[in-house]
């Protein structure tokens, strides 16, 4: 049992982002009330381009707990399953497309991972998280209120108040960043401990991102980019290609890694100044065929970012999750699972107490909980991006030469790897491991409280301790739900 306290806690998300709604749900279930500010129109955004907010990966992780939340059927009805990826040599060779291999995801370890891959828009699955949040529980009570339009410009780490932009103030026991890594609340944190501003470097390579509709696929005779095993991943040099089966109407997702030439910052919901056909360099006409049929595409100039002093403020009352503590770069296969698993960590260690007073201790031990997880996974996303962009070279011929003679020999085309690149770490998403497939956040929190968090008051006498919560302005604008 947790600490004993008639009122729940309240919290606000800054962002109806995928961390955010998921951690709004997952705090839901633990009985406390949660308010996000969006400062989008509508759920996934409301941008120029169709469905520009690309493919979401959901590797077996991510599906379970979309299934421990009973979202099994709504998640079937609007994904792609896939087995694994087929690997293309990205430039022109002597035949088109030049096959390179086959890398398949083990069946087994997927079935004691509880779920498989899965991929469907970025904004349907916001969509879905969305309703779920908002949805009322058994006995017809909204503990979740989302506002749209409502962009958060201050946030007082102290007083544990944010101000949006019309003028309204609205405090908490606890305020949680959702907002990516360019966000108001990492913002705060860094000018709290007196960082220099970190607005990220730029990388040097862009993500152009796309889709194909499913009838135009097959009117182009591009139809056998949809065979088993679904995905495909063309390689470098320099550049790179990955294609998505993506949701029920199997669409074709594309999105291509190039040399940044860009100089306009855009981002996933906005048309990108350079048109997909100009940016391909040398490559396989079957690309420069996909990208001539391809939907208008957006771009984003990868960044990479400093790593926080701390996700908590000094304060103790300010959390950030998601991309907001661990950015990613665009696309990344294990982006999405990590965001999940923020979620449904946060709402399980919360599950263990209504007193407001344990919010910065929890907070805390959040961050000391999920830091290496997603800082191993995010070395191993740089690792995998490096890899499918190697330059012209002994190391980029000798990981084609490694995965043709894995592939003849029957193998995965990764396997191998290790024996040709002296630094090579089999990247996530890449292979299935139980330690990152099988992981579960609900385990792991329950881990912490039993190993500490349910001994911080043995030795205390807790009759002094308050436990009043911190009273919020949206307490009847919830209730009204």
């Amino acid at each position: 049992m947790g600490d004993c306290d008639s009122t729940s806690l309240e919290f606000i998300i800054v962002g109806a982002s995928v961390s955010g709604l998921a951690s709004a749900i997952a705090l839901k279930e633990s009985g406390h009330r949660v308010l996000v500010l969006e400062k989008e129109a509508r759920p996934g955004g409301a941008g120029s381009v169709p469905n520009g907010s690309g493919c979401a990966q959901l590797p077996p992780n991510a599906g379970k707990i979309l299934s421990d939340w009973g979202l099994d059927d709504v998640l079937r009805a609007n994904s792609s399953p896939v087995s694994g990826f087929t690997v293309y040599k990205y430039d022109p060779g002597t035949v088109s497309p030049d096959f390179i291999g086959t890398n398949l995801w083990d069946k087994e370890l997927l079935s004691e991972a509880r779920g498989g891959y899965v991929q469907l828009s970025h904004r349907e699955l916001v969509r879905i998280l969305y309703e779920f949040a908002i949805k009322p529980s058994k006995d017809d009570i909204s503990l979740v209120s989302v506002k749209f339009g409502a962009e958060v410009v201050n946030i007082d780490c102290e007083a544990c108040t944010v101000t949006t932009k019309n003028g309204e103030v609205h405090t908490a026991d606890g305020i949680i960043g959702a907002d990516g890594a360019n966000g108001i609340v990492r913002r705060a944190l860094i000018e709290g401990d007196g960082s220099e501003p970190d607005s990220g470097t730029f990388t040097g390579i862009s993500a152009y991102n796309t889709f194909i509709p499913r009838t135009r696929v097959l009117e182009n005779d591009l139809d056998w980019l949809f065979n088993f095993p679904n995905c495909t991943l063309w390689m470098g040099p320099n550049r790179a290609l990955r294609t998505f089966p993506l949701g029920k109407d199997s669409d074709l997702s594309l999105t291509v890694y190039t040399p940044d030439i860009s100089t306009q910052h855009i981002d996933w919901n906005d048309e990108a100044e350079m048109k997909l056909t100009d940016v391909l360099g040398s490559c396989d006409k079957a690309i420069r065929k996909l990208a001539a049929v391809a939907e208008p595409a957006t771009c984003i100039r990868i960044k990479e970012y400093h790593d926080l002093e701390s996700w908590v403020s000094e304060s103790g009352r300010v959390l950030v999750v998601g991309d907001a503590a661990h950015p990613s770069a665009p696309a990344s296969m294990h982006s999405y699972s990590c965001s999940l698993e923020d979620g449904v960590f946060l709402g399980k260690l919360f599950s263990h107490t209504q007193n407001t007073e344990r919010v910065p201790e929890f907070f805390h031990a959040f961050e000391g909980q999920r830091q290496t997880r997603c800082t191993r996974i995010r070395q191993a996303e740089k690792e995998a991006l490096r890899i499918i962009l190697l330059t012209e070279g002994p190391d980029q011929a000798a990981v084609e030469a490694s995965m043709r003679e894995q592939q003849g020999a029957g193998g995965n085309v990764l396997e191998g790897l290790q024996n040709v690149l002296d630094d090579f770490v089999m990247p996530t998403g890449f292979c299935l491991t139980p330690s990152r497939y099988g992981y579960n956040a609900r385990d792991d929190a329950d881990e912490y409280w039993m190993s500490w968090g349910r001994y911080h008051d043995m030795k205390k006498d807790t009759t002094d301790v308050d436990k009043t919560p911190i009273q919020m302005t949206f307490s009847s604008l919830v209730e009204m739900e």
